[in-house]
């Protein structure tokens, strides 16, 4: 997930950064609360041919819920499949909320009225992502696999919007709508949009890897326009987990992160059955978390030793030896480079890429 957003206004999402910068430990979780979904987007993983839907038992929601907790994480994300499906989801809100949590929600907004989002929003939400793929609805409709996903999106947002949760409009990039990134950032604010996310398709282990043709052809350059509109349009900050954002994009906005969030070990991401896998793209499983807790370990102290184990599979690419940019990119996204078979296949400074005959972007001037 090497999302890059860009901030219009302050948010709680801030503060896992701020506590990792003095930690250096995992301040935030992911929990898949259900692997069931009621859309067939072109490159999720719940589309994979053999994936069993399961909801996650809302006592081993509490019982990670505690755990983490107790390892001082201080912000949880729901995600899925779709969470809006999940049974409990509204308890699941609760339960981290009455823990002092910060609680986000990733879904695709079809089912998300003005009254769930109220009820929601009292139940402790702040932070709601819904995609925005397209300006053009047929577009939009047919990379979600449902019609009517466009406009249920919008509406989900400004629902959303109403009831006080702070909003983020996501937009995969891929070579039908990377041209069209500043219509869809300013169709998102137009609808009061605080925040804009936006990432590459990455080909996940899944059927994203089935549809790499869908991959943009120059995700560098769409990631340089919806820098260049949220610096001309008063964005206050960018949170990047891209790793290649510093090293190709030229920008002043304030920074946040910086690195790959799973490499750095900021973020645990757990499986509806507890298995805590890299990242959401490359979901190598590298332990379980229900295990853990029965051992009474320190969920944190865990978390770091098995990323640390992880990426000792990981070499610098051999393109990336002598670069003066590899001590901060450290090689790029981790999927793309499993992908590839080697190099992130983005970077045009690594020598023997792909896209490296293309003019590289300025690098950051700003330190982060």
């Amino acid at each position: 997930m090497c999302a890059i957003t860009f901030d219009w206004e302050e948010n709680d999402a801030v503060m896992k950064f701020k506590r990792f910068g003095t930690t250096r430990s995992a301040s935030w979780g992911v929990i898949e609360l259900t692997d069931c979904c009621n859309f067939n987007c072109k490159w999720c993983f719940a589309n994979s041919p053999g994936a069993k839907p399961f909801h996650m038992d809302i006592r081993n929601v509490e019982k990670i819920l505690g755990a983490l907790q107790d390892a001082g994480i201080s912000q949880i994300t729901y995600s899925g499949g779709e969470p809006t499906v999940y049974p409990h989801l509204k308890e699941a809100v609760s339960l981290a909320s009455n823990r002092g949590m910060i609680v986000h929600m990733n879904t695709n907004g079809f089912v998300l009225t003005e009254e769930m989002a109220l009820e929601l929003k009292k139940a402790g939400l702040s932070q709601v992502q819904i995609n925005i793929d397209s300006v053009h609805h047929y577009k939009h409709d047919a990379v979600r696999g449902r019609i009517g996903s466009f406009e249920k999106a919008l509406k989900a947002l400004k629902n959303a919007r109403r009831a006080g949760i702070t909003c983020v409009s996501q937009t995969v990039f891929t070579r039908e709508n990377e041209d069209e990134i500043v219509e869809i950032l300013s169709l998102a604010r137009s609808l009061g949009v605080q925040r804009c996310r936006v990432w590459d398709m990455t080909p996940s282990k899944g059927c994203a890897r089935d549809n790499s043709s869908m991959l943009p052809n120059d995700y560098i350059t769409a990631i340089q326009k919806a820098a260049d509109y949220a610096q001309e349009t008063g964005a206050r900050n960018v949170e990047v987990s891209d790793p290649l954002f510093l090293t190709h994009i030229k920008t002043s906005l304030h920074m946040s992160g910086g690195f790959c969030v799973f490499g750095s070990g900021i973020v645990i991401y757990i499986t509806t059955r507890g298995d805590v896998i890299f990242c959401c793209t490359l979901r190598d499983i590298m332990y379980n978390i229900f295990e853990e807790i029965e051992r009474g370990e320190n969920i944190v102290q865990v978390h770091r030793n098995n990323v640390s184990t992880y990426l000792k599979s990981f070499r610098l690419p051999n393109a990336c030896h002598g670069c003066e940019h590899a001590g901060i990119c450290k090689g790029g996204c981790y999927t793309r480079r499993d992908f590839s078979g080697g190099i992130d296949y983005w970077c045009r400074h690594a020598t023997g890429n792909i896209h490296s005959s293309q003019s590289p972007a300025s690098p950051l001037l700003i330190p982060v």
